[in-house]
């Protein structure tokens, strides 16, 4: 069935068109170009074939939507007719189109609505973390502390605290839960909560008890047998400068001094695995200036190699732990700790391992005060 009717009626919405229509629009000498290109806009809208025959089509095709064929007034009636019949019998083929872009744009918007939703509830994990388990250094009677602190995503599976034990003695504590994101960053609340260093009296316990304990809690929760951490746990002692350090399965802390760098490796498997694993710990003696490093993993992969294939720079380095000592050491011996983490964050920054970071990384630095507390002692 053939319908005429005006490019005003066409370009009205209230028009509805019949379905697999084919619309051919005529342009006569001195044609109204706005109304011409409303009713195209109205007839691409719908989805429907054109066919625009002009006194000159050049110029008409170069304002019309994509998908409008033009042809001159003056062709044959036959061809025009094949271009019609062309249209008609692709329209099946081109509205099958449209439902499948439709219906990839609905999926497309409710990926987009799920993803915005993991991103709030993610960023609102990351606010809650930071709440309960802070990233930046606090404030501790008688030591110095700086802190790095880089989660991989948005939470991280790296814990730290360090707190006043009693008037001379402060607690310090890393752990890094196994995996990353969500998971890890839950299990650190887990470790948070089961850390006691005090016993039933409130005496402080030692390393090697705090640990223990830790462990029979953890694995006493490890229903699934897939949640492990290790472990740094560390006693000080602000006035005479000992630290009695423990360890589970974690990078053995740095201590420098003197311009010696030792390494503090102690007895322990990793925390949540065997409930009657027995830890130990080690003493070291700390002097005015001196420091301790303890971190987290991750650090190896930081500093790769200066190697060109990539195959080297997926590989772990010993470099990190001249970088990790070369910062005790600047914090110790310059006393400006807030500069001495920015010029560690640069040197950081500037390794072909910092973008796109793997795994969660935090590292403190301690230095007790014991400059100030023999002047406190002689006055």
């Amino acid at each position: 069935m053939i319908r005429r009717m005006t490019l005003d009626t066409v370009a009205d919405r209230a028009f509805q068109f019949d379905a697999h229509s084919v619309v051919v629009i005529w342009l006569g000498h001195g044609f109204d170009e706005s109304e011409t290109l409303r009713a195209l806009d109205r007839v691409s809208c719908a989805e429907l074939p054109v066919l625009v025959l002009a006194e000159d089509p050049d110029a008409v095709a170069g304002r019309t939507p994509a998908g409008v064929l033009t042809r001159r007034r003056d062709s044959d009636p036959a061809l025009a007719a094949i271009v019609l019949r062309a249209l008609f019998e692709r329209q099946g083929v081109v509205s099958e189109l449209v439902r499948d872009r439709s219906r990839a744009l609905c999926a497309q918007t409710g990926l987009m609505n799920q993803m915005e939703t993991m991103l709030d509830e993610l960023t609102l994990a990351a606010q809650i973390q930071q709440e309960l388990i802070p990233r930046e250094a606090p404030v501790v009677e008688g030591i110095d502390l700086a802190v790095i602190c880089r989660p991989a995503g948005y939470v991280s599976g790296d814990l730290f605290q360090v707190m006043e034990l009693d008037d001379n003695r402060v607690g310090f504590f890393l752990a890094d839960a196994v995996g990353h994101g969500v998971p890890a960053a839950l299990f650190t609340l887990l470790i948070a909560r089961s850390l006691e260093p005090f016993d039933s009296l409130g005496r402080v316990k030692t390393p090697a008890e705090v640990l223990a304990h830790l462990n029979i809690e953890m694995c006493a929760r490890n229903s699934t047998g897939s949640r492990f951490a290790t472990g740094v746990y560390g006693v000080l002692n602000t006035r005479t400068g000992e630290a009695d350090i423990a360890g589970a399965g974690h990078p053995p802390p740095i201590i420098t001094r003197h311009g010696e760098v030792e390494r503090v490796s102690t007895q322990g498997p990793l925390l949540g695995v065997f409930e009657e694993a027995a830890f130990d710990s080690k003493r070291v003696q700390l002097g005015a200036r001196d420091s301790i490093v303890v971190f987290s993993d991750g650090f190896e992969n930081a500093f790769p190699s200066t190697a060109e294939d990539a195959y080297s720079l997926r590989l772990p380095t010993q470099d990190y732990l001249g970088a990790l000592a070369a910062f005790g050491r600047d914090c110790g011996e310059s006393g400006a700790f807030g500069d001495a983490k920015r010029r560690f964050e640069a040197a950081l920054d500037g390794q072909l391992g910092s973008l796109h970071q793997p795994d969660d990384l935090t590292a403190l630095v301690i230095v007790p005060q014991l400059d100030r507390a023999a002047g406190i002692e002689a006055a």
